[in-house]
């Protein structure tokens, strides 16, 4: 239930709290004093739109708090869920709307999304204004209340998930048939790809090697120039590198015999002398191997070419040439595998539709057993609100649908996410005048008496434990006022109501009257509000019945209408 609701700076309310009651509490006041302002004030907590048109002139912010009572266990998950710690099942919602656009949701001091706090709020308050009696001529909302009422909700998100499920993958089908003629060929042109790279032979490391290969022959006369002057310097020429060692090892061999320091200089300077008889002998062998060969080296300029020309389609190098490689192999599978993949997803789905189709004919009927009760229901609610004549009725449509899948009493129809087809209230005010869909005949009092009804009727389906009701008494006056009385009476004893009104016979059938005021001071209009002691409720009925000119007949007829069992405070 609301405990208590802040507001500061909203529209003509410069500070009001005000702290609601159980059972019903109504509304009243003067036309513009305020009263649809804390509606709309309630509404911003829910997570309504907020509008900067809202914050009262002068002021840069407005503030809206309010304090709700959870007790629903699947209301304090979802809370829980969002991330908001709950103690003592207290809900503190606030929302701050500033000109500069820095607008804030807090839960439990808490920031939250707009969307989380309109999903949770959704859970917490069922709010029926003007507009929201109209949405009772949308016949898509029929299906919602006819499930209500049947306890269809189960059958129904069952069927809505595996409708989700199966619309997913309908759709994943449909891509994966695409043209065969395309198929084949992106398969050909895969393949073609797949034996170019395949038939090069590609390795990593044979970029390098070739290259240095053709650097070798390029430059062949060039390094044999070089062999040939090293060997020539070492050992053809009178006083060769190698001669004049050879001359060293004999005069430090000769002196040895004097000195045997010098051993380790002389061993040395045989191991010099053996190595370059070795270096020798290798320019000798490389001498004799290496030649100009211009086969070759065409070879080669031809296989670079080659590999630049897979780089340029391909990759930079030969590693990025061998990993697209591999991801064309693997598409090409893919494209392989394609038929295939088909005809498991065919059979998934095949099973999906056996499962939807029981679902489907499974609500279908269990929503036209629930109309037969339900439309009985709703005359009988409706003639308690004093429509004694009228007649209502439930109207389904099943569109056939010559592709569907969904076999209903021998003939294909069509599914939608809700089930099959579409269904609508059907209303006649009048004897003698044919069911009529309700969107189109009912009067703006029928409509608010038509919505009063069904939420008698789903009191104790809807978990939701607080019902507003602003302008529910459009339309109609009298005696009829009464009855809509006892039934938003009637409502309280299991919820929590709240409920803006004109009338007086509503008024006074409330267990909490609070009065909206408008007052002018500085040049300033500001709206307040204060629960009714007894005395205050009585003088406010006479105001409603008789208006500004309050007669002792006007006050006597007042306590009349405020009913035996209140107390004198009016509590």
């Amino acid at each position: 239930m609301i405990k208590e609701i802040r507001i500061r700076n909203f529209a003509i309310i410069e500070n009001l709290a005000v702290n609601f009651e159980k059972g019903l509490n109504v509304l009243t006041g003067e036309t513009g004093a305020g009263k649809s302002i804390i509606i709309d004030a309630l509404n911003l907590l829910l997570g309504g739109r907020a509008d900067t048109d809202s914050i009262r002139s002068g002021e840069t912010t407005a503030f809206v708090d309010g304090v709700f009572e959870v007790t629903d266990p699947k209301t304090l998950d979802l809370i829980r869920e969002s991330g908001i710690e709950m103690e003592e099942c207290e809900l503190l919602v606030k929302r701050q709307i500033s000109n500069s656009g820095k607008n804030r949701c807090l839960l439990n001091d808490s920031p939250v999304t707009v969307s989380t706090l309109a999903k949770i709020g959704d859970r917490l308050v069922d709010l029926h204004g003007q507009h929201d009696h109209q949405a009772l001529l949308h016949p898509e909302t029929h299906i919602d209340l006819l499930d209500l009422y049947g306890k269809s909700g189960d059958i129904r998100d069952e069927f809505s998930r595996n409708f989700s499920d199966y619309l997913a993958q309908a759709k994943k089908l449909h891509s994966m048939k695409m043209d065969e003629q395309e198929r084949l060929q992106k398969e050909e042109f895969l393949s073609f790809q797949l034996s170019e790279i395949d038939e090069a032979g590609l390795s990593e490391q044979e970029e390098e090697e070739i290259k240095a290969e053709s650097n070798k022959l390029k430059h062949a006369e060039k390094i044999r120039a070089g062999l040939q002057q090293s060997q020539h310097l070492l050992t053809d020429e009178q006083g060769s590198i190698l001669e004049n060692l050879g001359q060293v090892l004999k005069e430090l061999e000769s002196v040895l015999e004097i000195d045997s320091g010098l051993a380790e200089t002389v061993e040395r300077s045989r191991s010099a002398y053996y190595e370059l008889e070795e270096v020798v002998e290798s320019l000798r062998s490389y001498d004799r191997s290496l030649e100009f060969n211009p086969n070759r080296l065409e070879e080669i300029e031809d296989r670079l070419a080659e590999i630049n020309g897979l780089k340029r389609k391909y990759g930079n190098d030969i590693l990025e040439i061998l990993k697209r490689r591999d991801l064309i192999a693997e598409e090409l599978q893919q494209l392989a595998s394609n038929e295939e993949n088909m005809k498991v997803l065919q059979e998934a789905l095949r099973q999906k539709e056996e499962v939807l189709s029981k679902l489907a004919i499974r609500l279908a009927e269990k929503r036209e057993s629930a109309a037969k009760k339900f439309t009985g229901s709703v005359e009988k609610e409706l003639k308690e609100l004093s429509m004694g004549n009228v007649r209502f009725g439930v109207r389904f449509d099943y569109p056939p649908d010559p592709d569907g899948f969904i076999l209903f009493r021998k003939e294909k129809m069509k599914a939608t996410p809700t089930g099959l087809g579409t269904l609508e209230f059907l209303f006649s005010p009048n004897p003698g005048e044919e069911l009529r869909p309700l969107v189109k005949i009912a009067s703006g009092g029928e409509v608010s008496r038509v919505m009063l009804a069904l939420k008698s009727i789903l009191n104790d389906q809807d978990t939701i434990p607080v019902m507003i009701f602003d302008e529910v008494d459009t339309g109609i006056g009298g005696s009829v006022a009464e009855k809509v009385g006892i039934k938003l009476q009637k409502v309280a004893t299991t919820k929590q109501v709240l409920c803006i009104t004109h009338l007086p016979q509503i008024a006074g059938l409330a267990s909490s009257h609070f009065r909206i005021e408008k007052e002018v001071k500085g040049k300033r209009t500001r709206s307040s509000i204060h629960l009714l002691e007894y005395e205050e409720r009585v003088e406010e009925l006479a105001r409603m019945s008789s208006g500004e000119t309050i007669t002792d007949a006007s006050l006597e007829h007042a306590r009349e209408m405020l009913r035996p069992g209140l107390t004198p405070s009016g509590g």
